[in-house]
């Protein structure tokens, strides 16, 4: 699909002066009653040109004919309202100082100053908005053949993931909705967006809405959620990508073009394993424990855990006289308690063979 359309700033600037003129002119026409208007005509063409002189070159300075109003937001408006009121205060002053010198004749109404102020910020505003809202729905419109993205998480990473697939139209792809389990996040939009149920409503929402991908922008997303969504879309044929590690969303590195496609380490996510303490303590405090190959890192690191519970006896089994020699050493420097049984020991007493 083709970017959105995209009016050039020559053209803006045409606008403009034709949009100067009409300001001045209605600022006359507002002011005065119809009799008055052919009196002070000569008046408000000064003026017409005052402005034009004036205003343009200052809405060149502050750069409005440096950007692309489709995608004009409040920063676009905050900027509008200082240049405009910028120019009209220029202007007057000029008007001002040439009512001074009585070199407008016969005078003009200085209201109308005011009221061309107000006329100009609607009229060049409004011109600029009125660009972004044709190329939004010139945008809708090529939507109809758009496909369709329903986003697993509403928080930060689901933000972003939203806001990338709005301004990048080329991926033909629009969200339509937020799955998220905070009871606070539902019914609410996020970039317009709306947080539209729960994620065990998944199978639900694929049946009733129209999707064509769906998009998991949660990155500690456990096993099992993934796995959700891998076979409820794989049931309807629907794609499912995820976003990358949190690593990157703090580096600064997301972007849609990194979404890939679910895959098998993903579904091996697991729920991190508790351990009771006590239970293992009481299972192993005080017993006879024999390790095998504890002269390898595995085995050796197993000696050390074990030696924590106090058994009453740690046998070390294990093909390398010299590994077990090492591990030996390694428990007698962690767990100065622990002595090999050829001398005077307290418990536990640790075994080598």
């Amino acid at each position: 699909m083709s970017s959105r359309p995209h009016v050039r700033n020559r053209f803006v600037l045409i606008g403009d002066l034709a949009l100067t003129i009409v300001s001045v002119l209605g600022s006359f026409a507002l002011r005065l009653d119809v009799s008055e208007l052919p009196f002070y005509f000569p008046a408000a063409l000064v003026m017409c040109a005052v402005a034009l002189l004036v205003k343009i070159p200052t809405y060149y300075f502050f750069g409005l004919y440096r950007r692309l109003w489709v995608y004009a937001s409040t920063n676009e408006l905050r900027l509008i309202t200082i240049a405009v009121s910028t120019a009209s205060v220029l202007t007057s002053g000029v008007m001002v100082v040439l009512y001074y010198f009585n070199l407008i004749q016969p005078g003009m109404p200085r209201s109308a100053l005011g009221i061309d102020w107000l006329i100009s910020l609607i009229l060049i505003g409004g011109s600029r908005f009125v660009l972004r809202i044709l190329a939004e729905q010139s945008t809708a419109q090529a939507n109809a053949k758009t496909r369709h993205a329903l986003i697993l998480g509403a928080g930060d990473a689901g933000a972003l993931v939203v806001r990338e697939l709005q301004k990048t139209s080329q991926l033909n792809l629009i969200p339509v909705g937020f799955l998220d389990d905070d009871p606070a996040k539902q019914n609410h939009n996020i970039y317009g967006v709306t947080v539209i149920g729960k994620i065990d409503q998944l199978a639900k929402t694929l049946d009733t809405k129209q999707v064509n991908e769906v998009i998991i922008a949660i990155p500690s997303a456990p096993g099992h959620i993934i796995r959700l969504v891998n076979d409820e879309c794989r049931k309807r044929g629907i794609t499912s990508r995820i976003i990358p590690g949190f690593y990157e969303l703090l580096g600064g590195k997301v972007s849609v073009n990194r979404l890939r496609e679910v895959d098998i380490t993903d579904l091996l996510r697991r729920e991190p394993a508790k351990i009771d303490d006590h239970l293992i303590g009481a299972t192993l405090g005080g017993k006879r424990i024999l390790v095998t190959g504890a002269g390898g890192s595995i085995g050796s690191e197993l000696c050390r855990q074990v030696a924590r519970w106090n058994p009453a006896e740690l046998v070390l089994l294990g093909h390398g006289e010299n590994s077990i020699f090492e591990a030996l050493q390694e428990l007698k420097n962690d767990f100065p308690f622990a002595q090999h049984s050829g001398g005077h020991c307290r418990y536990p007493r640790v075994e080598s063979y």
